[in-house]
């Protein structure tokens, strides 16, 4: 971190974990302005696994008056809904799963909360991220956080600008310390549940949110198995993603979807073996630490272009043995994976490790198995 008086905006969503974040800035010495984002009204108002009721407004701003630092909530609606859910809405519509909660990180929390903090004249924005951001001489670097909560997968598509204006007070600390923490603090949030579900889709149905927004989950078609015969009907393609279990009878054997294809509306499923694949190609490119790549020309050059990586495919994922081959102009990356993979699946985040584990090189959003 850097010197005492500096200008922090701390994003603090009611919950624990935001709330120890700004104390342990203000403890630090830090001039902590605690900001609350309102991006979603939900409409059950007992929601109790979301984090965007009045209720978590009320509590972050009673966790910043104990703490004794300014609090404002801020609209922010209009700029989630264009980021966030219409991206994830035409995610799905395209046969493509998306992690809302990554460009929640890009767009919002490092995008539009970062222009507010600039008219504080705020150097930092703070999270409750369990993830660890440091500086060296060789710039910023972004590392895993200390124990299994870790979330650096979710800020992995973070511009090296974006890690350096970041603070991450939790990352070296367990659950259960900051926890700790909360109570010395005398935050009232100290045993407050965690949020799991994605706030906008309440009750944990997706196809619900997509349909109260006037999204059709898309015209029937046909489920086709990978020989190209037709097996069935679905209902849009918005209702699968890979690596689903497919409801069609008469298998010999449990099929699963294999690939959503938007440009014929089908739905293709096999074996649980068929979901196995070598590959992937992704887009959206986000490289942290360039220098440990080396870029590709074109897409035909050799394997003296790759780079050892672990890739994780999906959050939570187990980071595998890969090998990395990036176009920076095109921003696309072809990675090989040193053993098949089960479900590589369109829309989700890939992120890239050095091969110790622990940090992280960049990210891409998948754009297709091979």
């Amino acid at each position: 971190m850097t010197t005492a008086k500096t200008r922090v905006v701390a994003a603090m969503s009611g919950g624990v974990d935001s709330a120890v974040a700004a104390g342990l800035l203000a403890e630090a010495g830090y001039d902590v302005v605690g900001v609350t984002m309102k991006m979603y009204a939900p409409t059950k108002p007992a929601y109790a696994k979301s984090c965007c009721g009045a209720d978590d407004f009320d509590d972050a701003r009673r966790s910043a008056a104990k703490l004794g630092i300014p609090h404002y909530v801020l609209d922010f609606q209009e700029t989630f809904e264009r980021n966030v859910i219409t991206r994830f809405a035409e995610e799905y519509l395209s046969g493509r799963t998306p992690n809302p909660c990554v460009a929640c990180n890009n767009f919002v929390k490092l995008g539009t909360l970062r222009s507010y903090a600039d008219r504080l004249g705020a150097r930092f924005v703070a999270t409750g991220h369990y993830a660890r951001v440091t500086h060296g001489d060789d710039g910023v670097h972004l590392h895993r956080g200390s124990h299994a909560k870790d979330q650096a997968y979710a800020l992995a598509q973070l511009t090296s600008e974006q890690l350096a204006g970041l603070l991450l007070p939790l990352g070296e600390l367990t659950k259960d310390e900051t926890r700790a923490h909360a109570a010395r603090l005398g935050l009232a949030v100290h045993d407050k549940a965690e949020s799991q579900d994605i706030c906008f889709v309440e009750g944990g149905d997706y196809r619900d949110a997509l349909a109260k927004r006037g999204y059709a989950s898309g015209a029937r078609g046909e489920i086709r198995d990978t020989a190209g015969v037709a097996v069935g009907a679905h209902e849009g393609i918005a209702h699968y993603t890979v690596g689903q279990r497919a409801g069609v009878g008469g298998a010999d054997a449990p099929r699963y979807v294999t690939r959503v294809d938007a440009s014929t509306n089908t739905i293709v499923i096999g074996r649980e073996e068929e979901l196995f694949t070598s590959g992937l190609v992704a887009d959206e490119l986000n490289v942290i630490r360039p220098e440990r790549f080396a870029s590709a020309r074109n897409a035909a050059e050799t394997d003296a272009t790759e780079t050892d990586v672990l890739a994780m495919i999906r959050y939570r994922a187990t980071p595998v043995s890969a090998r990395a081959r990036i176009d920076t102009a095109e921003r696309i990356l072809r990675l090989r994976f040193v053993e098949p993979q089960r479900a590589v699946t369109p829309g989700q985040l890939v992120a890239l490790f050095a091969l110790d584990g622990e940090e992280v090189l960049g990210a891409a959003t998948i754009r297709e198995a091979i």
